[in-house]
């Protein structure tokens, strides 16, 4: 089934869901860190090169268990097993959602211990598992770098299409060559006016009309738009956010704020 309960996905949809997720991912945790995936047996949500990706849940040997879990507690159990294996992210794709409504107590569980690292609409979530269990007091939580321009053009070459006009919210000239082949219109913060995000929302209302299509918020502009008050909670009101990178980026669709959008 797909995640919101609809016809389950096609095989062009779930290779794309697959490619989405792999590339979540590699964006989101540190080389060589342990990942667990809802996998229910797929060895293709595993294929992550540099990194330690396992089923969850597992038997034994590490292979999959071949059954979800009972319940929450059977659920939580078996994470707090692994991760004190060495287990350090949950990677939950968008077809096991379902998960967090049906396992109540195991969602719980990851709300209140667990920290969440991406959330990618129609793609997958992610915690990180540093601060799980009553043993992780006083442990360093799992940290990782503000990730390079690099690691983030191709993190959007699979989210979104090339032929796409995306406008940038960075004030670093070279983001927009190092971004190629992506279309990109740079929009520095600098060069707006004296009321800030207002003038974000009026300059985007411009770009969305002439065609842009989404808007790249990287994590180094995130003290500026949250300073702007109001101009984040009416940016997502007006447009739909399709991703949200904890070390990379949030990207928005721009549709909404074109006449009659």
């Amino acid at each position: 089934m797909s995640g919101n309960g609809a016809a389950p996905l096609g095989d062009t949809e779930y290779a794309e869901l697959v490619n989405h997720l792999q590339a979540t991912v590699a964006a989101s945790v540190p080389p060589g860190a342990s990942v667990l995936v809802v996998s229910k047996g797929d060895a293709a949500l595993l294929a992550m090169p540099g990194l330690n990706a396992a089923h969850f849940p597992q038997d034994e040997a590490g292979q999959y268990a071949g059954h979800h879990p009972l319940d929450s507690a059977a659920a939580t159990a078996e994470l707090e097993r692994l991760r004190r294996h060495g287990a350090e992210y949950l990677v939950i794709p968008i077809t096991a959602r379902w998960w967090l409504d049906f396992y109540g107590d195991f969602a719980g569980h990851l709300a209140n211990h667990g920290e969440v690292v991406a959330d990618v609409p129609d793609v997958c979530l992610i915690y990180g598992l540093g601060q799980l269990g009553e043993d992780a007091a006083g442990v360093p939580a799992i940290t990782k770098p503000i990730a390079s321009v690099d690691q983030m053009r191709d993190y959007l070459e699979r989210l979104i299409s090339t032929d796409s006009s995306v406008v940038l919210l960075d004030a670093t000239e070279g983001a927009v060559t190092a971004l190629a082949p992506l279309r990109v219109l740079r929009l520095a913060p600098e060069e707006l006016g004296a009321e800030g995000g207002e003038d974000l929302l009026a300059a985007l209302r411009h770009r969305a009309e002439a065609g842009a299509d989404f808007l790249v918020v990287p994590r180094s502009a995130d003290d500026w738009l949250d300073s702007q008050t109001g101009v984040a909670t009416e940016l997502e009101t007006a447009c739909r956010k399709i991703a949200d990178q904890r070390h990379l980026c949030r990207v928005f669709e721009l549709g909404g704020l074109r006449e009659g959008g």
